[in-house]
């Protein structure tokens, strides 16, 4: 059964010293706030990244509890395994999961559990997009804000290993988010709790993908990003698929356990 995570999300998040910068195009495993970000973010700002309003719309009113949305006794579950550079999660996260979380988690009915993992970046290329966004969406985590920062940094992503996801992008997205303190997410991405959620959430998924002894995987059908599973109650995770799903099969996946 998939492990929860989430739940010591807000003991272990510790705090390190975030630093202040002006704007920044640089990529380097450390994340700083760039100077003059607002200390708590609001959607309907005039400086607010693109698709903020529509963002905080999705969210508004469903419950947020650290890596989870939705209702806790929701009875079915989606668990999603995504990477924040990935383009083909950009097009689920912003032209399927709406409707499923219109639909499915607003009613009760469905609640998604969103688990951030980092296999984009390509060692000795200078570029930690992956890294980064995982980081800052797991600090958002921290303040139960990691629907809103993550599906806003979909709706700005840049091309895939361009050094997009620098320390403005974090910046304003974060100021983007209703209630979202920036100062302090960029302090816990940057903390050693941080680092231990991450290696979690990194060995689940290598676990469920059937990573080997050699560094290769089995054959389980979790291969990548978006890669996602159903539960039913207290049963075990169902592997549903990896890629971008149609909204009417998993729609019918979803039902199929509903019953």
């Amino acid at each position: 059964m998939i492990v929860a995570i989430a739940i010591v999300l807000a003991v272990v998040l510790g705090s390190s010293g975030s630093g202040n910068t002006g704007p920044s195009s640089g990529d380097t495993p450390t994340i700083k706030l760039v100077s003059g970000t607002p200390a708590v973010g609001n959607s309907k700002s005039p400086s607010a990244v693109q698709g903020a309003a529509t963002a905080a719309a999705l969210f508004q009113g469903i419950p947020q509890s650290h890596f989870i949305l939705g209702k806790p006794n929701a009875p079915v579950e989606l668990t999603e395994f995504i990477d924040l550079q990935c383009p083909v999660c950009q097009a689920f996260e912003t032209t399927v999961l709406p409707t499923i979380v219109q639909k499915y988690v607003r009613t009760g009915k469905l609640r998604i559990k969103m688990e951030t993992w980092s296999i984009l970046d390509r060692p000795g290329t200078g570029v930690n997009d992956s890294d980064r966004g995982q980081k800052a969406t797991v600090a958002a985590a921290g303040q139960n804000k990691a629907f809103d920062f993550a599906e806003l940094l979909y709706y700005n992503q840049g091309t895939e290993d361009s050094n997009w996801l620098n320390d403005g992008i974090v910046s304003a997205t974060a100021a983007s988010v209703d209630g979202l303190k920036p100062a302090q997410l960029v302090s816990d991405a940057n903390s050693a709790g941080t680092k231990q959620l991450i290696q979690q959430i990194d060995s689940l998924a290598n676990t469920l993908a059937g990573k080997n002894t050699t560094g290769g995987f089995n054959s389980t059908g979790f291969i990548g990003t978006p890669g996602l599973f159903l539960t039913k109650g207290s049963g075990a995770p169902v592997f549903y698929g990896t890629g971008l799903p149609t909204v009417s099969s998993l729609e019918s996946a979803i039902d199929a356990l509903l019953k």
